[in-house]
C-alpha cells in the first residue's frame, strides 16, 4: 500500500504556533521531508518542528534552490518528487514541512503538483499553517483588514514602481520577500505617503526578529529573506 503525502505548514517560526492537526501528523509519520536551498544547509522548517519530533523519525532533506531559473527549479522538483515517491512506494507516510502556510508562495505547491503528475494515485493532504504576516499582525495587535477594506498580498516586485500603481486600490497590503528591493520599495511608499503607516518585520518568531515602524531607519542594510512590510491606510491604523 502506498503511503500518504502530507504538506505541513509549520507556521512562522515559533514552535508553539504549529496547529494541533499539524502536530499530530508530524509526530505520527515515519518520514519527515524538509526543503534546503543547498546540500548540507540547515532547514528553518525543521528547526521549528524539531522540538516535536521523535528520535526514530527519518529526516529527508530535499534540495530546493533559491533560483529564478525555471530549468534549474524543474530539475529540483523532479528530483525531490522522485525521492518522495520512493518513500511513499515503500508504504511510508511522509510529511513535507514548509514555513508559514503550505499553500502560499511555497515550494510545496510545485512539488505536490509534480508528485501528482508522476503518480495520480498518491493520496495527498495539505494541512494549513499560520502565515508570517498573520503572526506579525498579531504580534503588533494590528488588524490586517477591517469591515469592507481590501487586503492585497504581494510577493517580491522586480519593478518597485508597480507598487505605486497598486497602493491607491488597497487599504491594506502585505509585501512579502522584500529584502532584495527593500530600499526601492520604501522610496515608493514614501512618495505615496504610505510609509508612515507601514511596519517592517523580519524573521517573525525566529532568532534575530526585527519589528520596526521606522522604515527609513532600515534602509541601507542587508535584510533576511524572511522579511515583509505591512502597509496600512491612514484610516485603518
Amino acid at each position: 500500500m502506498t503511503g500518504r503525502l502530507y504538506g505541513l505548514g509549520v507556521g512562522p517560526g515559533d514552535p508553539e504556533l504549529i496547529t494541533l492537526k499539524a502536530l499530530r501528523v508530524l509526530q505520527q509519520v515515519p518520514v519527515v521531508a524538509v526543503p534546503v536551498s543547498r546540500h548540507g544547509e540547515d532547514s528553518l522548517a525543521l528547526a521549528v518542528a524539531k522540538p516535536h519530533l521523535r528520535p526514530e523519525q527519518e529526516i529527508m532533506s530535499l534540495q530546493m534552490p533559491m533560483s529564478r531559473n525555471r530549468d534549474c527549479l524543474q530539475k529540483a522538483w523532479d528530483s525531490a518528487a522522485g525521492k518522495l515517491l520512493e518513500k511513499l512506494g515503500e508504504g511510508l507516510d511522509v510529511a513535507f514541512l514548509t514555513l508559514g502556510d503550505a499553500s502560499l508562495y511555497s515550494s510545496y505547491s510545485y512539488l505536490v503538483e509534480k508528485v501528482g503528475e508522476l503518480d495520480p494515485k498518491v493520496e495527498i493532504e495539505t494541512i494549513p499553517g499560520i502565515t508570517s504576516f498573520a503572526a506579525a499582525a498579531a504580534r503588533l495587535n494590528l488588524p490586517l483588514a477591517k469591515g469592507d477594506e481590501l487586503l492585497a498580498v504581494v510577493p517580491l516586485l522586480e519593478e518597485p514602481e508597480v507598487l505605486g500603481k497598486l497602493l491607491p486600490h488597497f487599504s491594506n497590503m502585505v509585501l512579502m520577500k522584500v529584502a532584495r528591493r527593500y530600499d526601492e520599495l520604501v522610496r515608493v511608499l514614501k512618495e505615496s505617503g504610505r510609509a508612515e503607516n507601514a511596519v517592517f518585520i523580519s524573521r517573525c518568531g525566529l532568532d534575530g526578529e526585527i519589528i520596526s515602524r521606522d522604515l527609513e531607519a532600515e534602509t541601507g542594510r542587508k535584510h533576511d529573506y524572511l522579511s515583509a512590510i505591512i502597509v496600512k491606510g491612514a484610516e485603518s491604523k
